[in-house]
């Protein structure tokens, strides 16, 4: 996952940061830290200066895209 990941974000420009999100942040949470997801995602050879300045976030709210709707319904109707 950290090497695809990096991938990922190398080709895409995810300059501003990576996010990981739904199920399977929420799954991972616990095995992601010791796992070298960081490690993979930096291995990029000559990049590997640049991978290790871009911010990696995980949520691990069980429903993320229900409570964004519900954030989202919330903004439109109530404030």
């Amino acid at each position: 996952l950290g090497s695809v990941a990096g991938d990922i974000a190398l080709a895409q420009g995810g300059f501003g940061g990576v996010v990981i999100a739904g199920g399977l942040g929420y799954r991972l949470r616990d095995h992601l830290p010791g796992s070298g997801f960081a490690e993979r995602f930096r291995a990029k050879g000559r990049f590997e200066g640049l991978m290790a300045s871009i911010p990696v976030k995980l949520i691990t709210h069980p429903q993320p895209g229900l409570f964004g709707a519900a954030a989202a319904f919330a903004r439109e109707h109530f404030v």
